[in-house]
């Protein structure tokens, strides 16, 4: 086919070409490995292809989010007087093919029947991602034209007719003029209807009982693969309310109502059209500056006055920090059961079987240990589109889990730069991926938040890292250490001295330094779970310590019998074996309950464990010897099934 030189070849003709073009260039990326990765829209969402080639994460990560995303990833726009007064003007339209050049949907959520709409606005497809039409009733994409609901009985229309009430029948709705609401509402009754009535300034919607703009929104965002908590929403009227509801934040135009204002977590300066094209353009959406929404809030306990102690449950990046057995897993996972009932997306890497108990919560997939198979990382991306995900490294070894962390990173961040999910990447003993040397490292892109890091060890963190924490929950106890204490006084921005006070104490307390709060470091008591805590399940029962750790068993006279337990399954089962005299010289020391309170920190089992050695002398008959030995024997099996 020759080429046009006059440039007059037919549009059809041009959009090919320049389709092959790019094919052409993409092809030759690939082969000469420019790309680590391609996204491709499939008709039902981009979907993520990561390639052979693999050697440069941080390119990965650049190339699939297109530039500087920020948090965002769609804005959902009402139209009449929101993205418009009549005609979309030239610089609204400017605005919103920007940010779709960005890689940021933009679905228009209006309560026009879909053919008026095209009346004042035909191009309207060319220039959004979705449409949710008739208030929230239906759904256009890519894919199609989607009813939402069953139409309103058409009885309804009949007696509307009967009582001289112009009206419009759309797919789904129902609409009249405001002033004709008394009498609207007087035929629902009398038919026995359960429909809603919502106005849109001088207009009357009837609508099936449960369909909203906000409804239709998660519909369209479903679809495109996005989530409710990436989604900025704009509005002006009383239709919008559910709108804004449902969005991260809502936005509401300087000629909203009242209502909206006051509903809105942000009202801008300018109105309609020139606001949204404002909005689109500033530092919000580009990631330059944050938001909190108090309705998107979660409570981590309650300070000496009882009152709430909360954080934002989005766009922070969170160390939880403390000694080994001070609360941090117990904390992390009262904060993850609150993000996943508010219907954020979280991967939780679980190194030591910690969170496993998550899995009880809906929308919460566990894969990985000794029971379940383990995902590979680019199967948990594909999980993260519909829940949250724990992967439970605790059957592996510390080689094979750190070579499955490097490959774990560059997958989840190029899905986070497609569709921001997930919101929350939450790392236990995260000094080993987030330490000097840690093969997370290269891809920790604060400016994208979402990280909750655990770690006892925050001074062997990268130096990067403490200085993007938004937030530090620092686990008291009775000596805590200097990097806690410095790490926490850096973030609160308060002397020493004072988070040392806060934090010494007994366990089962914690202190947060905030950023947004300077010189407030509070200490709170934190809230009770729902979801069973299983710290260092795995570890306790069969992950075995290091030979030095390790308890050799010796019997009379001191000599080694040869039994050896690296942990508390191999402990258990030395004591149903081992002879009365190995328990006589272990006993009278308490040296079962010393090695599980140096090695595993459980006081709870030491307690225990101390409780029955008690009982037992040397000089003791063999009876006592046999009850001693059923008691230790019976705190082992208590402590690892809980």
């Amino acid at each position: 086919m020759a080429d046009d030189p006059s440039g007059t070849a037919p549009q059809g003709e041009q959009e090919l070409r320049r389709e092959l073009k790019e094919a052409r260039e993409t092809l030759h990326a690939i082969r000469t490995g420019a790309f680590d990765a391609l996204v491709i829209d499939t008709g039902a969402g981009d979907e993520l292809f990561t390639l052979a080639r693999a050697g440069r994460p941080h390119e990965l990560v650049e190339v699939v989010a297109r530039g500087d995303l920020g948090y965002f990833r769609a804005v959902a726009i009402d139209f009449d007087g929101t993205l418009a007064e009549g005609a979309v003007a030239p610089d609204t339209l400017a605005a919103l093919a920007e940010v779709r050049a960005r890689g940021i949907r933009v679905v228009l959520v209006t309560g026009r029947i879909t053919a008026e709409l095209r009346d004042v606005f035909p191009e309207v497809l060319d220039h959004v991602d979705a449409l949710v039409a008739e208030n929230g009733a239906v759904l256009i994409t890519s894919v199609g034209v989607r009813r939402l609901a069953a139409p309103v009985d058409r009885a309804v229309g009949v007696a509307l007719r009967a009582r001289g009430v112009a009206h419009r029948q759309g797919q789904v709705l129902i609409a009249c003029a405001a002033g004709d609401e008394a009498i609207a509402l007087e035929v629902i009754r009398s038919l026995g209807l359960e429909c809603r009535l919502v106005r849109n300034r001088g207009e009357l919607m009837i609508m099936p009982a449960a369909v909203t703009k906000g409804s239709g929104l998660l519909e369209a965002l479903a679809d495109l693969g996005l989530s409710q908590h990436n989604t900025l929403g704009i509005g002006d009227a009383e239709n919008d309310h559910s709108l804004l509801e449902v969005c991260e934040i809502g936005v509401a135009v300087a000629n909203a109502i009242e209502s909206l204002r006051a509903q809105a977590d942000l009202t801008l300066s300018l109105p309609d059209g020139q606001g949204v094209a404002d909005l689109l353009r500033g530092p919000l959406l580009a990631g330059r500056t944050h938001l909190h929404p108090s309705r998107w809030q979660i409570t981590l306990g309650a300070d000496d006055d009882g009152q709430p102690v909360t954080l934002p449950a989005s766009q922070l990046n969170i160390a939880v920090c403390g000694d080994t057995g001070s609360g941090k897993s117990y904390l992390t996972g009262l904060m993850c059961e609150q993000l996943v009932d508010l219907g954020y997306a979280i991967v939780v890497c679980d190194p030591e079987g910690d969170h496993v108990g998550l899995g009880e919560l809906r929308r919460v997939l566990v894969t990985g240990g000794d029971d379940r198979r383990l995902a590979d990382p680019a199967e948990v991306v594909r999980l993260l589109r519909n829940a949250t995900v724990v992967i439970d490294l605790s059957h592996l070894d510390s080689e094979a889990q750190r070579h499955y962390l490097e490959g774990l990173p560059a997958e989840i961040e190029a899905q986070r730069a497609v569709s921001g999910l997930p919101q929350w990447v939450v790392v236990d003993e995260a000094h080993a991926p987030f330490g000097r040397a840690g093969a997370s490292l290269a891809l920790f892109n604060p400016a994208a938040k979402g990280y909750l890091l655990i770690t006892w060890r925050p001074d062997q963190l990268a130096s990067e890292v403490p200085a993007a924490l938004d937030a530090v929950i620092a686990l008291g106890s009775p000596e805590p250490s200097d990097p806690l204490v410095d790490l926490t006084a850096a973030v609160a921005d308060m002397p020493r001295a004072q988070i040392a006070q806060l934090l010494t104490g007994p366990t089962g307390r914690a202190v947060l330094a905030w950023r947004a709060r300077p010189h407030q470091a509070v200490a709170f008591t934190p809230s009770p779970r729902r979801t069973p805590h299983l710290r260092h399940q795995h570890k306790y029962a069969r992950a075995g310590v290091e030979p030095p750790r390790r308890f050799y068993f010796r019997g009379s006279g001191d000599h080694l019998t040869g039994a050896v337990a690296a942990n508390l399954s191999e402990l258990e089962d030395a004591l149903n074996r081992c002879d009365a005299g190995v328990l006589r010289h272990h006993c009278p020391n308490r040296d079962f309950s010393r090695w599980v309170a140096g090695i595993f920190h459980d006081k709870r089992l030491a307690a225990e464990l101390a409780a029955a050695e008690s009982q037992l002398r040397r000089d003791s008959p063999g009876a006592i010897v046999e009850q001693v030995r059923l008691a230790l024997v019976a705190a082992l099996q208590g402590r690892m099934s809980t």
